[in-house]
């Protein structure tokens, strides 16, 4: 059964699957931490979000699951989702799918994981939207799908590849609205890619965002710059996540 390109694999396939990923899981315990000002930050997974509501991490619910990767060696790989439910009933929910583990670098199976993704997900409903774009200038795509409860669904893709960072990950960010619901804007618009090398240190608040040059990022030579602050105003050390979301 799939959701969107998430699935249930058969039996057999699924505990071997899960036995891999607990094997993962032993050497890279989760660790996730939120920021001031609601951004949530989980360095394993390599995402951020923000949502007002969220004050501590223990609010978001993560689950190891199974992502199906389709094409010419396709396969099942693990994958890890993030699912909150704020107080207007707005779904949001923001899936990391690491291929580093399974796939080497170019691989056609992760140059078209994104296209997939996207085609499962028109699946869904009525596309009300649908349009290439870029955040934080890597390739990106937008969906706005009207269910057939009448919800409106907001789908993000972000496909991050980087031969230096040695990086190739879909990022797929959701937030389920009723009808007439205010758009989640904000949600969608915060989703990025963690930069481990930075995030937790004395440069935190400037490189711990994956960002690029506005010609980038190729897939060969991407070169990261300097971001903006991930907030407004003047911070203290202990508002950062510091070095306690960093594993050790």
């Amino acid at each position: 059964m799939r959701f969107g390109s998430l699935m249930l694999a058969p039996y057999a396939m699924l505990i071997s699957a899960l036995a891999l990923f607990a094997a993962l899981a032993v050497s890279a315990p989760a660790h996730a931490q939120v920021m001031a000002r609601g951004y949530y930050n989980h360095v394993e997974s390599r995402v951020s979000f923000f949502i007002p509501e969220v004050t501590d991490a223990s609010q978001v619910t993560i689950e190891n699951i199974m992502y199906e990767v389709m094409g010419n060696d396709g396969r099942i790989v693990p994958a890890v989702r993030h699912s909150y439910v704020d107080s207007r009933g707005t779904r949001h929910a923001v899936t990391s799918v690491d291929f580093q583990p399974f796939f080497e670098p170019h691989n056609s199976t992760v140059q078209y994981s994104m296209a997939d993704a996207a085609s499962n997900y028109r699946a869904m409903g009525k596309v009300i939207h649908d349009a290439g774009t870029r955040s934080d200038r890597i390739p990106a795509h937008q969906l706005h799908i009207e269910l057939p409860n009448g919800n409106i669904l907001y789908v993000l893709f972000i496909l991050h590849q980087d031969d230096e960072m040695d990086q190739r990950r879909l990022v797929i960010a959701e937030a389920e609205t009723a009808p007439r619901a205010r758009q989640p804007g904000l949600f969608l618009a915060s989703v990025g890619i963690i930069n481990p090398e930075y995030f937790g240190t004395d440069a935190d608040h400037t490189f711990w965002r994956v960002r690029y040059t506005p010609a980038g990022p190729p897939i060969h030579g991407a070169e990261l710059v300097a971001t903006q602050p991930w907030g407004l105003g003047q911070f203290e050390e202990v508002m950062s996540a510091g070095g306690e979301a960093v594993p050790e």
